[in-house]
C-alpha cells in the first residue's frame, strides 16, 4: 500500500464521533474512547464463536509501541520493555477468551488491582466451574476464595509475603532445589 493511500485511510476512517468525546476532566473520561467501539466488537466476536475450554489463565501481555501516549507502559524486567499492557483471559488452546486494556493509574490509589481484574474477566462463565489459572500478581486466598463462590476454581502460584496467608506456612530457608507446598481447599 502506498503512503498517499494510508493517509487517505488514516484521515478518513472513523469508529465515533469526535464531537461526543467526554473531557478529560469529566469523571466518565475515557482514554480509549476512539477506539471503543472496535474494542467492544472485537471482545463481543471473541465471546460469540468459541465455546472455551475447561482450563484457561489470565495473565497480562505487551502490545510493543515506542510512540507518545499516556497508557504506554514501562515494564524494564519483561522482553517487551515499552508498550500497552492487555489482561488477556485465554484457554488452554492460546485463544484469547476476552481482554482489557489497562489504561494506566486512576486519580486514586486502587487496591487488589489484580483480584479487579480476574473479576472483570470472569464474568461471562460465572457458575461453569472452570479452572482459572493465574501468577503471583493476581493471587491472594481474597480471590480464590469468591471465585469458588462463584463456581469458578482457582489455582495460583503466591507470593510468599502476601496478606491473609496461613502462619504454619514453610520458610523459604528449608526448601532446597525443586521444593515446592500447595495448599487446596476441601469445600
Amino acid at each position: 500500500m502506498s503512503v498517499n493511500r494510508f493517509s487517505w485511510f488514516l484521515t478518513h476512517l472513523h469508529l465515533c464521533d469526535n464531537n461526543l468525546q467526554p473531557n478529560k476532566n469529566e469523571i466518565n473520561y475515557d482514554k480509549l474512547y476512539k477506539v471503543r467501539p472496535l474494542i467492544d466488537s472485537l471482545s463481543k466476536i471473541f465471546l460469540h464463536h468459541y465455546i472455551p475450554n475447561k482450563n484457561q489463565s489470565i495473565d497480562e501481555s505487551m502490545i510493543r509501541f515506542k510512540g507518545r501516549h499516556s497508557i504506554k507502559q514501562y515494564m524494564p524486567m519483561k522482553p517487551i520493555k515499552r508498550g500497552y499492557k492487555v489482561w488477556i483471559r485465554a484457554d488452554q488452546s492460546g485463544y484469547i477468551c476476552e481482554f482489557q486494556i489497562y489504561t494506566g493509574k486512576t486519580d486514586s490509589v486502587e487496591n487488589n488491582l489484580g483480584k479487579r481484574v480476574v473479576q472483570d474477566l470472569t464474568q461471562n462463565i460465572k457458575n461453569k466451574y472452570h479452572c482459572m489459572y493465574f501468577d503471583n500478581f493476581f493471587t491472594s486466598l481474597g480471590l480464590v476464595e469468591e471465585l469458588l463462590q462463584d463456581g469458578i476454581y482457582g489455582c495460583g502460584t503466591v507470593r510468599s509475603n502476601r496478606k491473609g496467608l496461613p502462619k504454619n506456612q514453610l520458610s523459604d530457608k528449608k526448601f532446597k532445589k525443586g521444593d515446592s507446598e500447595g495448599r487446596v481447599s476441601t469445600t
